[in-house]
């Protein structure tokens, strides 16, 4: 996992050096949800309120066309509901999504394409307190690796600054629990701002 971190990297600071890129920051809010065929989660289960935030580096293809990548640092999981209070399973992970974008000539955008997620750490947290999850491959731990599909749309106004929407779809079934199936997914509100280019001498 640390060597595709890694290539990850790698691969946003080489974009981050074209005359065609441009590299920004952003911030917003996720409401976080799992898919599971697990019943009674089915019924108890409602969207958990987290923070995402990381950088953009935007490679221009052509007047239109761009692939973009980010590093996203972001919360999920989901809140369960009881009768008096809720439990909460909160994901933090470390998000690159790969997208090709298509724009218009007044600013507006839409795109998608896969994106590589690493959990970092899992807690449980309910009444009494919190409990850290440990991530693996045993019985009882989650999947460190989370790959899933990333779609998003928004505009982008003149100055830089940058308003969308984005709607990830986990693919990993993060559990290792044969027959129980636990996918994590996000609607991010994000606002972003591409730095401005240096003028050239």
């Amino acid at each position: 996992m640390k060597k595709v971190i890694l290539f990850s990297l790698l691969s946003l600071a080489v974009f981050g050096l074209s005359a065609q890129t441009k590299i920004g920051v952003t911030t917003g809010l996720v409401l976080a949800s799992v898919s599971t065929n697990d019943a009674d989660l089915k019924s108890e289960k409602s969207m958990l309120l987290a923070p995402q935030f990381g950088l953009t580096v935007d490679h221009a293809l052509s007047k239109s066309l761009s692939l973009q990548s980010q590093l996203l640092f972001i919360g999920k999981g989901t809140s369960i509901k009881h009768l008096d209070h809720k439990d909460k399973v909160r994901f933090s992970a470390l998000d690159i999504p790969i997208q090709l974008v298509y724009r218009t000539k007044g600013g507006w955008f839409i795109g998608g394409g896969p994106n590589l997620g690493f959990n970092l750490s899992v807690k449980s947290i309910d009444e009494d307190g919190s409990e850290p999850i440990d991530i693996g491959s045993a019985v009882g731990e989650v999947k460190g690796f989370d790959m899933g599909l990333n779609f998003r749309t928004g505009v982008e106004l003149k100055g830089g600054l940058v308003l969308s929407v984005n709607k990830l779809f986990g693919l990993t079934n993060l559990q290792n629990v044969s027959g129980f199936r636990w996918n994590n997914n996000a609607i991010g509100l994000n606002v972003g701002y591409f730095l401005p280019k240096k003028a050239k001498k």
